[in-house]
């Protein structure tokens, strides 16, 4: 929609696989629902095809890149903004024992059984090159979790990921540890209480890519 507001000349199609677009948009955009690992069945090439936060989502992630490659038009960009969902910790006070740590790799392993890459990020650049594409760029940047970071930016961005992720418990839980771990609801909420208490400490420093 911002993107609409800012290139009111573009036309612009937004590809989702619920139905959770708003209703108020610019002229120039449409919304539709459609699998994106669906064969691609458009009329005409895109100048820009952009993929954000897909991670926990895509079971063929080079037939994706390669849609995307097939898609675009000569001179055009494609652009992927993903995750590596491997938490970490700078100075090593996400312990390894911590329902935090714990969680995390249950969650990345219990991903890779329903044959999901919950760590994208690092592997887009190969995956890129492999399509087709040329003149790649590959960026990484930090993800802090709370506001312990010294660094203004990482500081703002630590508090807004903290925020999402505290809300967003559920959400990204229930569905994989309940289908794919057989874990109860109940269990479900022990799991999510104990993370959000161990991310409220100053003390723990986490982040991923």
């Amino acid at each position: 929609m911002v993107s609409g507001d800012k290139f009111p000349t573009a036309d612009i199609l937004g590809n989702d696989l619920s139905p959770i677009q708003p209703r108020w948009v610019p002229p120039n955009v449409r919304f539709e629902v459609d699998d994106v690992e669906a064969d691609w069945t458009y009329s005409q090439k895109f100048d820009y095809i952009h993929c954000r936060f897909l991670a926990p989502a895509i079971r063929d992630w080079p037939r994706l890149v390669k849609q995307c490659f097939e898609y675009n038009q000569p001179g055009g960009y494609t652009e992927f903004i993903d995750f590596d969902l491997d938490w970490a910790s700078p100075d090593g006070s996400l312990a390894e024992d911590s329902a935090c740590r714990k969680t995390n790799l249950t969650f990345l392993k219990a991903l890779k059984e329903a044959n999901m890459e919950p760590c994208p990020g690092p592997l887009l650049e190969e995956w890129v090159k492999d399509a087709g594409f040329v003149d790649v760029v590959h960026q990484k940047f930090p993800l802090p979790v709370g506001t312990w970071p010294a660094d203004k930016h990482l500081k703002e961005v630590g508090a807004w990921n903290y925020l999402q992720l505290m809300e967003g418990l559920e959400a990204f839980t229930y569905a994989l540890f309940t289908r794919q771990l057989g874990y109860n609801k109940e269990e479900v909420e022990v799991l999510c209480a104990n993370i959000r208490k161990e991310m409220k400490s100053p003390k723990q420093h986490t982040l991923y890519f």
